[in-house]
């Protein structure tokens, strides 16, 4: 819910967009290759030992060769529903088993060179499929078919990251329009795993949000994350940069594993989160360097690694708490690592831009799969043959509103397949997932505002606030309006959260309350001086009220009720007035991206305007 994008920031990102769009197109069209975003759900199928990549729809590009002497095997096709219903326990894969590393001193093998890639043939996209922005889901988005031609896997990779505190999608104006949280994406990994798959989710890392809250809400957020992750059977996790942002005892407290733990035990937390390159508190074992996982017949390898380009983000003046290494050369001596342990296939979290996921994924021999933070929006359709490498690299995009799923074959026409996933409504929410996120709001309710860190402050106008009801003793037919719009209702929208929401209340949740009722501010997720504090003391301030738009009443009230001079009247009445061509921009600071997509379509203003239009006194 970040509500800090206005209008004229929304026009430089897309703009900021389009840039990098036309210049990594402009890239790829020299390398020999082309990749292009597009909303059409279809199977992705990538050969990487042979240097096949089928999209299903264009022609094939092809890859260096490579022999191979791995026997196809007869599979059957999975059945897929394409709405889940109700939830079901995922079983556990008891084929599954996992071991864990500490940090490999980085050193330098041998490395054979890799010949540039000249092969590849440029794979066209049908001129009808546009690429979307925004997080609106489209029908296709709200009606994909999942992998439904696909053998069984041998298994699957689910991919995901880049999170940044967006644990479940606002749904203040329809949930069947946004996308992503964790309560839907438990539902899938459910459907994946009631096929009999054996799926392995992996996350590159950024659970935390960039600097945006303060406080104990961010970390009782992560930590409802860690928890949702266990549940979710995730089998790796990298850290992400804003992750590393939490105080590092909150970190070990809530993501590291337990250093003493032997591979296999059953004591000690079981945690998902490893690191390749950063060291936290010189322990190794905090954050192992990879994981070995022994799943459908294979041994996959999985390292993470923060990139060099965000290294400044990580490593602090001073800050002796926390150890970087370079990336190449750290992965140089895990890669190796893990193939002396018997692994046929190495994925590699890389939590780098695009440009550095793909220069490690060539850089270091061995990698086959590079799931990357870098890019924005929504995922590429296929995925990206790295050049000079045998690897493919998959995006997660942004706020988790998508994943992807990587299947794994025996067959060396087509060992790997890709399909990316939008976390839309199709997937209905998970009830244990729901039972976490009733103990997230819980947790909240417990610590209070106080407890949360949010003190009041003085509105920059320095007034106080009145209420709604006492604007309407003179302004009766614009308090009449309000109490028929739905603003009149928002606070009673997370006090009696209705079915979809799981009916858990959301009135201790700054991030929610910030815009469902009067005297906060929507930016900030904090509370001004007079405004709302709790129901029972605040009755007056219930739903989005006339102060949230038009400022504190006080100074106004007072006048009008013969406490100012005549020239001090007018001059606060002014100051209550918001002109027309400002208020697009005020309504903005709640009806983001984020929690109104709707509102951001051409004219969608000027509409919303004809249900509450009001003009001054009667």
């Amino acid at each position: 819910m970040d509500r800090r994008y206005l209008l004229a920031g929304r026009i430089a990102a897309f703009s900021l967009v389009l840039s990098l769009s036309a210049c990594r197109q402009k890239t790829e069209s020299n390398s020999g290759s082309a990749q292009k975003n597009d909303t059409t759900q279809s199977d992705s199928i990538a050969d990487v030992d042979s240097g096949v990549v089928h999209t299903g729809q264009g022609p094939i590009i092809e890859l260096a060769a490579e022999p191979t002497d791995v026997t196809a095997k007869p599979t059957e096709l999975a059945a897929e529903p394409t709405v889940v219903n109700e939830f079901k326990a995922a079983p556990e894969a008891k084929s599954i088993t996992i071991s864990e590393s500490p940090q490999v001193a980085a050193k330098e093998p041998t490395v054979e060179a890799q010949p540039a890639s000249t092969s590849n043939v440029v794979a066209s996209t049908p001129d009808s499929v546009k690429p979307t922005f925004g997080n609106v889901a489209t029908d296709d988005e709200r009606n994909q078919k999942i992998a439904v031609d696909w053998p069984k896997p041998q298994l699957v990779f689910y991919v995901s990251g880049q999170q940044q505190g967006y644990i479940e999608p606002c749904g203040c104006t329809g949930l069947d329009s946004q996308k992503g949280g964790l309560i839907r994406r438990d539902t899938v990994l459910t459907m994946l795993r009631d096929r009999g798959w054996e799926v392995l989710p992996v996350d590159v890392g950024n659970q935390n949000r960039h600097k945006r809250s303060s406080g104990p809400q961010p970390v009782i957020k992560f930590d409802t994350t860690v928890k949702a992750m266990q549940l979710m059977g995730y089998t790796a996790v990298g850290l992400g940069v804003h992750d590393l942002e939490l105080a590092r005892h909150e970190l070990l407290t809530l993501a590291a594993s337990d250093p003493d733990k032997k591979p296999g035990s059953k004591s000690g937390p079981d945690r998902p989160f490893i690191s390749g390159n950063v060291v936290v508190y010189g322990e190794v074992n905090f954050f192992p360097a990879y994981k070995v996982v022994d799943a459908g017949g294979r041994k996959i390898g999985i390292t993470s690694v923060i990139g060099n380009d965000f290294k400044k983000d990580v490593v602090r003046p001073g800050d002796d708490e926390l150890t970087y290494a370079d990336p190449v050369e750290s992965l140089k001596a895990i890669v190796p690592e893990l193939k002396s342990q018997g692994c046929d296939f190495v994925v590699l979290l890389a939590h780098a831009t695009l440009e550095e996921s793909a220069e490690l994924g060539k850089c270091v021999e061995g990698i086959n799969l590079v799931v990357t933070a870098g890019g924005f929006g929504e995922p590429t359709l296929l995925p990206e043959p790295i050049a000079g490498s045998k690897a493919v690299m998959v995006q997660v995009g942004t706020k988790g509103m998508y994943g992807g799923i990587v299947g794994l074959y025996d067959d060396p026409s087509t060992p790997i397949r890709y399909q990316k996933i939008a976390i839309s409504s199709q997937f209905k929410d998970s009830d244990r997932m729901l039972k976490q996120f009733a103990e997230y709001q819980d947790n909240l309710k417990a610590t209070g505002f106080k407890g949360l860190g949010l003190t009041p402050a003085l509105h920059p106008s320095t007034r106080t606030y009145v209420g709604s009801e006492t604007c309407g003793e003179c302004h009766t037919q614009a308090y009449d309006i309000w109490k028929e719009s739905p603003h009149f209702h928002a606070t009673d929208s997370i006090v009696a959260a209705n079915n979809d929401r799981g009916g858990i209340e959301r009135h201790y949740d700054p991030e929610c309350v910030s815009c469902h009722v009067t005297g906060w501010n929507p930016q900030q997720f904090t509370p001004f001086q007079t405004g709302y504090t709790n129901l029972t003391e605040s009755s007056h301030l219930l739903g989005s009220g006339c102060e949230n738009c038009h400022g504190p009443g006080s100074a106004h009230v007072a006048a009008e009720n013969g406490s100012a001079t005549t020239d001090e009247q007018k001059e606060y009445r002014q100051e209550m007035i918001l002109p027309l061509a400002k208020a697009e921009a005020k309504c903005m600071e709640c009806h983001d991206f984020d929690n109104s997509p709707d509102f951001h379509a051409p004219g969608a203003f000027d509409k919303y305007w004809e249900q509450v239009k009001h003009y001054g006194k009667d």
